[in-house]
């Protein structure tokens, strides 16, 4: 028996393999956007280190907006490789030092004063629509009846009928 033109295998497939991948994935994606909420925060209410960016280059090769690379130093550590937010690809120049802060990021310093709650708000809307996902699927399948066969008076065939 068919339902919605999936067969049987298709059903467990989807139910049995891809809904637990998927629930999998999103709970990945809500750790994620816990982490990077809460150095959002971080970075919001100032707390972390404040040290100097030093701009080396502009990265304009991803899918995103450019940005600035360079080097972060503060009394605790020199960290190269370290890219900053709030600043627009015209607001700096190559050996531009502008005051950052480091909330606690692997590789990305802050504007004092800026932070990327856009970015949260993404990662949140997709690991809350991957989080529902498998349940909105399951209810669709689940409440999909197949037809039923109904009797007719003697004297006329039975035939198929929708169960609603």
């Amino acid at each position: 028996m068919e339902r919605n033109g999936c067969g049987a295998g298709c059903l467990v497939v989807l139910i049995v393999l891809t809904m637990p991948l998927v629930l999998v994935a999103g709970v990945l994606l809500a750790a994620a956007t816990v982490s990077a909420a809460r150095l959002e925060y971080r970075a919001a209410h100032g707390e972390g280190t404040m040290g100097t960016f030093t701009a080396t280059d502009l990265d304009c090769s991803g899918r995103g907006p450019c940005r600035w690379g360079g080097v972060f130093e503060s009394p605790a550590r020199i960290r190269q490789g370290a890219w900053i937010y709030g600043y627009e690809p015209l607001d700096l120049s190559e050996g531009d030092r502008v005051p950052a802060l480091d909330a606690g990021h692997d590789v990305k310093v802050f504007r004092p004063g800026s932070y990327d709650w856009p970015g949260v708000l993404l990662l949140s809307a997709l690991s809350l629509a991957t989080l529902l996902l498998p349940a909105y699927l399951l209810r669709r399948v689940l409440r999909k009846r197949p037809p039923v066969l109904r009797k007719r008076p003697p004297g006329q065939a039975d035939r198929l009928t929708s169960g609603w």
